[in-house]
């Protein structure tokens, strides 16, 4: 019996170089293939909006922090665009604060910048999203940087006096990167179904404080005789939390003689009128006397009885308005 040695040689030696070069194209799948997908995450944050009031409240700013990675080898250019979903009552515009017993709502805005030219929208409308870059350079570990996004409560709402806050507000951020210095596009960046999601909490305190916001003048127009009564309106408009008790006074004016409210013109000479509190002119309205209104838009009626003109010119007077609350 014979044994072919050479050729049991030979055998082995390609079992040697199969494994060989398997073990070769592993190590090159090492090299080449990515340890991981790059991505960033968002962390959550307070905006604080202050104390507000009918006027609205000042413009407030916080940082969210977003944070990625960095590749071993290359720098990594990356876009993110973010936006905010508020899931209610009243959606992402405006947005809304709430507070319960009885339940109201406050509302809101938020903006990418100061100046209030862009909004924050939601994940439905991304397209209008204002977006930033972000570049890493090789081995930085994973490096943040911030979103400054800036928020104001809205002017002309009348609630009451409480502290407010969200409920649930949802910070999305949309990604993408690119190995190297080039930019990535808006569409690649949407195309991206990986986000970093984390939530962002709103809050104000409507302080309990009344406003006079306005007082229309009234104008009794143009005369040549006083032979007949004038009639006039004005309006007074208060902004005060709901459920505040309110009382308003005016005083006699700054030409009165007395009692009696009177007009006056650059000569001197003066017109009486008077001023009422309801449309027949029944009620007057006493000077320095505080009334108690449970409205926040208060009328005011004027009439100028019957009398002689003195002289010709313009005829005028200011009546200072005191609100108590």
């Amino acid at each position: 019996m014979s044994v072919n040695y050479s050729h049991w040689f030979k055998m082995n030696y390609s079992s040697q170089y199969l494994v060989c070069i398997g073990l070769l194209l592993f190590s090159c799948g090492l090299i080449y293939s990515p340890a991981h997908a790059e991505s960033c995450w968002i962390g959550g944050a307070t905006l604080s909006l202050g104390t507000s009031n009918a006027q609205g409240s000042s413009m407030v700013s916080t940082d969210v922090t977003v944070t990625c990675n960095s590749n071993w080898s290359q720098p990594i250019t990356y876009k993110m665009c973010l936006v905010i979903d508020s899931t209610g009552p009243s959606g992402n515009d405006p947005r809304s604060m709430i507070s319960y017993n009885p339940e109201t709502l406050l509302k809101y805005h938020l903006y990418y910048d100061a100046a209030r030219a862009y909004k924050i929208p939601g994940s439905d409308r991304r397209n209008q999203a204002q977006c930033q870059t972000f570049q890493v350079e090789a081995r930085q570990g994973n490096p943040s940087t911030p979103i400054k996004i800036y928020g104001q409560v809205l002017a002309g709402q009348v609630v009451p006096a409480r502290s407010y806050t969200t409920n649930s507000v949802n910070l999305k951020l949309y990604s993408a990167f690119r190995y190297g210095t080039v930019t990535p596009s808006n569409e690649e960046v949407f195309a991206n179904s990986n986000t970093g999601n984390n939530n962002l909490i709103v809050n104000s305190n409507y302080e309990n404080s009344c406003l006079i916001q306005s007082a229309t003048d009234i104008d009794f127009g143009a005369v040549e005789h006083l032979n007949n009564p004038l009639m006039g309106y004005g309006s007074i408009q208060l902004s005060c939390p709901t459920g505040a008790s309110m009382q308003v006074s005016l005083d006699h004016g700054i030409n009165a003689q007395g009692q009696q409210r009177r007009m006056r013109n650059v000569l001197g000479d003066y017109i009486r009128y008077n001023l009422y509190r309801d449309a027949s002119r029944s009620q007057t309205w006493q000077g320095n006397v505080f009334y108690a209104v449970d409205s926040q838009t208060i009328p005011v009626y004027a009439a100028v009885p019957v009398q002689p003109i003195s002289s010709v010119g313009q005829y005028s007077d200011t009546i200072t308005v005191t609100l108590t609350y």
